[in-house]
């Protein structure tokens, strides 16, 4: 190849004869002939497309629980503020007709189910002892009687309250407890 002349793809230097480089290498840049035809040769287009990654089919789920969640929050301001209304005169007016109430209450007319974790019924039981109302309590999570009896009845939380032979299944809600010793 010494004898012939070529042409550097790269830098377009006319090799000559008796080049002191080696045949095949342009003596003026020095790059591989064969490397620098490569860069000549039209390249392969890319034929992958980049596809966006597809959103898992439970994303939608996401936005139900958010709809549930705003929701359920709603739902509780609507009650607490519609408790809140009604219940904050009348507590105050029937103090009088709350302790003349806990004052009739016999053993075994109030059976609480509880556990002892549940703050909501450390909050009724509270409530129930301040204004002077005899309660038997059943904690269903020492004692299995009463967690059977508990299931029994159909309660699935905590507190539940049985008044009268009456449940309480919703929790405990002071204005439904005097509703239900008065009936």
């Amino acid at each position: 190849m010494n004898d012939m002349t070529q042409s550097c793809p790269k830098c377009h230097h006319v090799r000559q004869p008796g080049a002191p480089a080696p045949d095949w290498q342009c003596p003026a840049c020095g790059v591989a002939y064969a490397k620098a035809s490569e860069g000549l040769r039209p390249q392969p287009v890319r034929t992958d497309v980049f596809v966006a990654r597809q959103q898992s089919q439970f994303a939608w789920g996401k936005w139900v629980a958010a709809a549930v969640l705003a929701y359920g929050a709603w739902m509780g301001w609507q009650v607490s503020a519609k408790h809140r209304a009604e219940g904050g005169a009348t507590e105050q007016s029937s103090s009088g007709d709350v302790q003349a109430l806990a004052a009739s209450v016999k053993s075994g007319d109030v059976i609480i189910y509880t556990t002892t974790t549940c703050p909501y019924c450390a909050q009724a039981k509270g409530w129930l002892t301040q204004n002077g109302f005899t309660f038997t309590e059943c904690d269903a999570q020492t004692s299995m009687d009463c967690e059977r009896k508990l299931q029994e009845l159909g309660g699935v939380g905590v507190p539940f309250l049985m008044v009268k032979g009456k449940p309480m299944k919703n929790g405990f809600d002071s204005d439904e407890f005097l509703a239900l010793l008065k009936s």
